[in-house]
């Protein structure tokens, strides 16, 4: 995972970019999709042309629950708005802003950590690794009220993107 933080004169832009993780999972599956239509195949061959319509939506279904976590995440942050994105492509991340809120609404920005839990009764799994992940929250007022960004980033890095965004908005003399 690779981030980086681009700073011009009046915007700050903020991207997390998982390039290898995302290529490596999609690979697998893809491979795993793949081995399941021809197993499939093999065991009933009349099913040849149907199995790819229904297993078109589970394999989407899978791919977005364990991807998510390697998403491309941009925050952009100017002297009017803080804009944030998240896309599986780092082309529709930079382009298409999905949540726009207002900086004179900004409250708060803190770093928190959480914990995943496992999937034990579904997988029957008893060991649990308690691996903390921190994740950037912003706290605003008025109708817009939460927003959170960094799936999965170490507390180091989430603490150096904290204080670079408190240093931006204290340069451009927005405080909260």
């Amino acid at each position: 995972m690779e981030i980086e933080i681009k700073e011009k004169i009046d915007s700050l832009e903020i991207t997390k970019n998982c390039k290898q993780e995302l290529r490596k999972i999609t690979c697998i599956i893809i491979f795993l999709i793949l081995l399941i239509y021809f197993l499939y195949i093999y065991y009933n061959p009349s099913m040849f042309l149907l199995f790819p319509i229904y297993e078109a939506p589970s394999a989407y279904i899978i791919f977005t629950i364990i991807c998510q976590r390697y998403k491309y995440e941009v925050i952009y942050i100017n002297s009017d708005k803080i804009k944030f994105s998240s896309s599986y492509t780092e082309k529709n991340s930079k382009t298409s802003m999905t949540s726009f809120f207002k900086i004179k609404n900004l409250k708060e920005i803190y770093v928190m950590e959480y914990h995943e839990l496992p999937p034990k009764k579904f997988f029957g799994i008893t060991k649990y690794k308690n691996i903390p992940h921190y994740m950037i929250h912003f706290i605003f007022s008025g109708e817009e009220d939460y927003k959170c960004w960094g799936y999965k980033i170490s507390i180091e890095e989430a603490t150096i993107i904290v204080r670079r965004i408190e240093e931006f908005l204290g340069k451009e003399k927005i405080f909260f």
